[in-house]
């Protein structure tokens, strides 16, 4: 049997899965990826990368890219509706609110950008920065040995079966993960499941959207807890219906005659002209199965193998949140691994993933079927306690990568509250480096940086003792401290003579007390603390 060695074997080709060769590369980390699909998502899924997925994207060069993409249906489409039919009266009507302004907070903003056209983007990122990317190929079995992973891998073409050796293992193989399963993670539930089967339909609904742009339609018809949406143009639709597997129905049972009255019952036309397609070029099925539900998995590590994306949380579509989070998942994971694979770390380090990033997911997951039911129920968004720029961007990371975290409240705040508070994300300002505009967020990418003050050089001076070995790059804080950077100590909750130090995925690890003097063997212990060594 053929034989390769790689750092990292990732298990899944979706949006997380590529995310995470990107990242991985861009660290320089060997990646073999495996997919068992033959191409790309071709159905649209998320449709959102928030504002806090495109700082990511931003960093690692990725996000012209992804402007440059073809843009949803939901960018001319920005309505959602309560109604028992598209064509009937309405409950509920509401225009999409536009994103807050994140001027001065972001140095970018979200996209609605079609999961379909995302992922061949990162694909062909992966590729480009050298992982080996295998769709059409399964993982058959692995094995954790304690020192690395033994897996065996199969080219669905051929029947050619290979021999993968590698330090570790990233699952982002889907909700329905067999690596997840196989290990026996629990998950923790937070919303009971609603079977429901998504049918894409052709049809002209010029008619009975009566000039409404509705993007969302959640309607009482053929079944409360229908969703009818335009998928990839205005000539072609999804409905997503509840079904009953507890009556022993099936996928199989949706024929295209019954496919065809679902479809005319939710628009609320009996002679409505429509024909139900197969989602996926090349199969025959009409229907396709899967959930409403939220979950988030027990823990995120096994081992040598670590969990990210569906493979360990899932919530409702609402609000965007899946994807995102996952991808966020893999941001963070990446970095650890790459510190412990080249030996600046120690293995701990990897355990912060999981204590730093479920908190999240449980955060995200919480919120996103509050959202849902609101919606379902014909409630506006937004009457809960948290916004949702405070769950995507304000959370606060907890864990022994990050050294005075404070306490657990408040769970998130909004973007223009944070402060530079250790665990949370770095605020933004933009900077001049080497003659070239850039953003702090594209500085924050693959090794620790030291911002210290106006008048804390003797803390840049300790970061140079340290040797290059620790990679840490400073730059100055302060509107008067020269060409390389600007921005204000007091953003970031320091004096004039003081330091933060911030992580590769851009959140702080740690700040500077009022007064405290800077050494080398301050840094050291900080860095040792941080990096688990």
């Amino acid at each position: 049997m053929p034989e390769t060695t790689t750092q990292v074997l990732v298990v899944g080709g979706g949006i997380v899965g590529l995310s995470a060769g990107v990242f991985l590369r861009d660290h320089g980390v060997d990646v073999v990826l495996v997919e068992r699909h033959r191409d790309t998502s071709v159905l649209p899924k998320g449709r959102n990368l928030n504002a806090r997925t495109m700082e990511v994207y931003l960093s690692h060069g990725v996000e012209a890219d992804l402007r440059a993409a073809p843009q949803s249906v939901f960018v001319e489409f920005d309505e959602r509706c309560r109604a028992v039919t598209l064509a009937g009266e309405e409950i509920l009507r509401e225009v999409r609110p536009a994103p807050e302004t994140l001027s001065g907070l972001s140095p970018t903003e979200a996209a609605l950008v079609d999961q379909s056209a995302v992922e061949p983007v990162l694909r062909e990122h992966a590729v480009r920065r050298g992982a080996d990317v295998r769709f059409f190929t399964e993982l058959i079995s692995h094995e954790d040995t304690g020192d690395g992973i033994v897996a065996v891998i199969a080219d669905r073409a051929t029947g050619e079966r290979t021999t993968v050796r590698a330090d570790w293992l990233i699952a982002a193989d889907g909700h329905r993960s067999g690596v997840r399963d196989g290990l026996g993670i629990g998950r923790s539930l937070i919303r009971e499941a609603t079977p429901v089967v998504s049918i894409v339909f052709e049809a002209d609904l010029t008619g009975p959207l009566r000039g409404r742009r509705v993007a969302l339609a959640y309607l009482d018809h053929p079944e409360p807890g229908t969703l009818l949406t335009p998928l990839d143009t205005l000539e072609r639709w999804l409905l997503i219906v509840p079904y009953h597997p507890e009556r022993g129905e099936g996928p199989d049972d949706f024929t295209p005659k019954r496919c065809e009255r679902l479809m005319r019952a939710a628009v609320g036309v009996p002679d409505l002209p429509t024909r139900a397609i197969p989602a996926i070029p090349g199969s025959s099925r009409l229907a396709h199965p899967w959930e409403i539900t939220a979950w988030v998995a027990d823990r995120y590590r096994d081992g040598r193998v670590l969990l990210a994306g569906d493979a360990v949380h899932v919530m409702p579509p609402t609000g965007g949140l899946g994807a995102n989070t996952g991808i966020q998942d893999a941001h963070n994971l990446a970095w650890k691994l790459a510190a412990v694979l080249a030996g600046r770390a120690g293995e701990a380090l990897i355990d912060t993933y999981g204590s730093e990033r479920r908190p999240v997911a449980l955060l995200a997951a919480g919120f996103a079927t509050e959202r849902q039911n609101d919606r379902s129920a014909g409630r506006s968004d937004g009457l809960g306690e948290l916004d949702i720029l405070a769950v995507m961007m304000g959370y606060r990371y907890r864990s022994k990568a990050v050294l005075g975290a404070g306490p657990p409240e408040p769970v998130a705040l909004h973007p223009k509250e944070l402060d530079g508070a250790p665990g949370t994300r770095a605020p933004y300002y933009p900077v001049t480096d080497g003659g070239r505009q850039l953003s702090s967020t594209e500085l924050f990418r693959d090794r620790f940086v030291l911002l210290t003050g106006p008048a804390g050089a003797g803390w840049a001076r300790a970061a140079e003792a340290l040797g290059p070995g620790e990679g840490i790059r400073t730059v100055p804080l302060g509107a008067d401290a020269g060409p390389s950077g600007s921005g204000r100590p007091e953003a970031f909750g320091v004096r004039a003579d003081g330091a933060v130090l911030v992580r590769p995925d851009g959140f702080v690890a740690w700040r500077t007390e009022a007064g405290q003097a800077p050494s080398e063997q301050a840094l050291r212990h900080v860095l040792d603390r941080v990096l688990a060594r």
